[in-house]
């Protein structure tokens, strides 16, 4: 599974990463949470926190994006959004 983070100011990306996790296959929130927690360690942020809404998110559309208001520290973005990638049919 290969997914896509960045942090977005207003409109603008001011940075971005792309990053593979092979095996995982997440199905709860505390999985997803882990995943998040890699995500954001690339960028050397907190960890948000990562509410049902969410977890509902990225399983229906495949993406989701938290707010500053969903970080416990302050941050210097406006948006953190998460995004995975499409799986390639074998």
């Amino acid at each position: 599974m290969k997914i896509w983070a960045a942090t977005r100011d207003e409109n603008r990306i001011i940075s971005e990463t792309v990053m593979e996790f092979p095996n995982a296959r997440p199905r709860t929130l505390e999985e997803w949470s882990a995943i998040v927690g890699e995500l954001c360690r690339a960028f050397d942020l907190a960890r948000p926190v990562l509410l049902k809404k969410h977890w509902n998110d990225l399983a229906v559309f495949r993406r989701t994006s938290f707010s500053r208001e969903d970080f416990m520290e302050p941050v210097s973005f406006h948006k953190f959004t998460v995004e995975l990638f499409p799986e390639k049919k074998k």
